[in-house]
């Protein structure tokens, strides 16, 4: 009988650690993100940063915005919590890959799966709020603002959802999850 040769597998230590360093620079963004919308929540803009924002959606075609339809907009986000929705969410998303990476980066399973609820949690509730959001935009809003809510829905649950596919990739990769448990041992027995 012919025996076949066997193939080795070796743990893959690089990739976690470049995939670490992408979720901590990722945390940081996300951050910014939350605070935006932790602020959006409490303060709103003043009326100079509204005339500003809706410059160029009011230069184009269909129905515009007017500085009143966007402070009944804002209001009425704020009191259905869209932003303060969306603001836990990522924040926390942020504060779990923050932690997450400098432990997946020390090739730590606990990193991998902190990463991964966190990508998560900023999935669910950044578009949770984010629909929030849409709908209120679609009842207050002008046809270009209304399309920009729209397209903020889809936009955040898809970078959202790329993070969470990054995240799981060292907790689905067999040489990557070799990495991260490095007590685990294949016994090559042959019979």
């Amino acid at each position: 009988m012919e025996t076949q040769p066997t193939i080795s597998v070796r743990p893959d230590r690089k990739g976690p650690k470049n995939i670490a360093i992408l979720l901590f620079i990722s945390a940081f963004l996300v951050a910014g993100m939350g605070y935006q919308d932790w602020q959006l929540h409490h303060e709103g803009l003043n009326d100079a940063q509204i005339e500003v924002f809706l410059t160029t959606p009011n230069s184009q075609e269909g129905e515009p915005t007017s500085v009143e339809d966007y402070r009944n907009f804002e209001s009425s986000v704020q009191e259905d919590s869209g932003y303060l929705i969306r603001a836990v969410a990522l924040l926390s998303t942020a504060t779990c890959l923050l932690i997450g990476s400098v432990l997946l980066h020390r090739l730590q399973r606990r990193g991998a799966i902190l990463c991964v609820i966190g990508a998560t949690t900023g999935f669910l509730g950044g578009v949770a709020g984010s629909i929030v959001i849409n709908q209120n935009a679609q009842e207050y809003l002008g046809e270009a603002m209304k399309l920009t809510y729209e397209i903020w829905v889809y936009l955040c649950g898809s970078i959202m959802g790329l993070c969470l596919a990054v995240a799981a990739l060292p907790l689905l990769n067999a040489r990557a999850r070799m990495a991260l448990t490095p007590n685990v041992q294949l016994d090559e027995s042959e019979e």
